[in-house]
């Protein structure tokens, strides 16, 4: 009996035991913790934005042939510079040599066709001039054979003259008709013929262009063999060697022009909202790291990147340091004009799985408020875009507490002003 009775006491005193616990950690969990807080305010806001890019060239040109050949010089390697109008690549100009002779050969020929033509037409003219000669003179010859037939037909009407003498004379009227139309006839084909060397005389400038053209044209082809810069600058990239087989459109060299040389950045969507033309930015350059480029932004693009959420920003170099190389890392440090925002103590902000935002203090218990925040200045404060108002009670550096089991908890709330939050960061 005494065993059981034992027995019974050592359960009671577990329970008792384990009861105690229970309620010492309820009031534990029960009991306000006391959290540090400071009011969401409207300051002045003087963000400096980081961001990471590469050396790049506003002025970048690909130089490629216009023709289908072979390289017969390669003039310039990369890291060379250049100026407008140097030849950097020969190719083979054998074939375009030989057809730019043959054009002008073609050329002066169809000059020389003008004086051929033109005594052509000098001819047909004196052909036209004797054949109307000729007509004129045998309208003559017909009319005095008809004057002389009508004569003796009257005199044979008389028995003045035999009848064998009025045939003669009707003969030979009848002879002068048929020679009048036969000049007149040639005299028409005279006249065509002139029409026709007119028409060969019109014509001969119209060759002369036609094969002038043709001239032009194979000597540009001949000149497209010599490819020039465009551009004072220097080679970035060498694509091919001398000897190769390239069509139209084949990239051979790369330049760059030194003078449009600036740093490619990319900026947290959440921060470019404050950038402008003009800001003013630090620039390190990884070959670089003890020394700081000044330097502005320059283009902001209109597009961001769907994938990453950044927005691409140009940022030029007051003065740009000797034989910067394009693709080199760099970090910028933009500083966008100051501005007057909602801001919040950077201790202040929690990332939770669903973004970030912060715990308030509303009615002495936890609540967590989702936001959207945007830059960070030097001194500690994150701009506030949406989720939090002027005058919420925010917490700092609430540790454990942020875990999202909290939410609700009753706390008691200590006020620190916005300096000494930044302060405790």
């Amino acid at each position: 009996m005494q065993s059981y009775l034992n027995v019974g006491w050592r359960r009671v005193s577990l329970a008792a035991v384990a009861l105690a616990l229970c309620a010492a950690v309820l009031w534990l969990w029960l009991r306000p913790a006391t959290v540090s807080t400071v009011q969401v305010s409207t300051r002045e806001f003087s963000p400096a934005i980081h961001a990471v890019g590469t050396v790049e060239a506003k002025v970048i040109v690909q130089v490629a042939a216009k023709i289908a050949g072979r390289i017969s010089k390669m003039q310039v390697d990369q890291g060379d510079i250049v100026r407008t109008g140097q030849v950097l690549v020969q190719m083979e100009d054998s074939e375009s040599r030989a057809e730019v002779e043959r054009a002008a050969a073609n050329l002066e020929r169809a000059k020389l066709g003008v004086h051929g033509q033109k005594a052509a037409m000098l001819r047909a003219q004196a052909g036209l001039s004797a054949a109307e000669a000729i007509v004129a003179k045998a309208r003559a010859n017909r009319s005095l054979a008809s004057a002389n037939a009508a004569r003796w037909d009257k005199l044979a009407a008389a028995e003045l003259v035999s009848k064998m003498d009025l045939e003669e004379r009707a003969n030979a009227a009848q002879l002068a008709d048929a020679e009048l139309k036969s000049a007149e006839a040639l005299r028409e084909a005279a006249a065509k013929e002139v029409a026709v060397q007119q028409v060969a005389v019109s014509i001969v400038p119209q060759d002369i262009a036609a094969t002038a053209a043709a001239l032009a044209s194979v000597q540009a082809r001949k000149a497209d063999t010599l490819i020039a810069s465009p551009i004072d600058g220097y080679v970035v990239s060498r694509e091919v060697e001398s000897g190769t087989a390239i069509n139209p459109g084949t990239p051979i060299l790369k330049l760059a022009d030194p003078r449009t040389i600036w740093v490619t950045v990319y900026v947290d969507e959440r921060e470019a909202g404050s950038l402008e033309i003009g800001n003013a930015a630090e620039i390190t350059l990884r070959s670089m790291p003890e020394r700081t480029l000044p330097g502005k932004v320059a283009r902001i693009r209109r597009e961001s990147d769907r994938v990453t959420e950044q927005l691409t920003v140009d940022v030029s170099l007051d003065a740009a340091p000797d034989r910067l190389r394009l693709g080199q890392q760099a970090e910028a440090l933009i500083r966008p004009a100051p501005r007057k925002v909602i801001a919040l103590s950077s201790s202040a902000t929690v990332q939770s799985p669903n973004g970030a935002g912060a715990w308030t203090v509303v009615d002495g218990r936890l609540r967590f408020r989702q936001a959207r925040l945007g830059a960070v200045d030097p001194a500690g404060w994150v701009e506030v875009l949406q989720g939090l108002s002027v005058g919420d009670h925010v917490v700092v550096a609430p540790g454990k507490l942020a875990d999202r089991k909290n939410e609700g908890r009753r706390v008691i709330a200590q006020s620190h002003s916005p300096a000494l939050a930044i302060a405790n960061k």
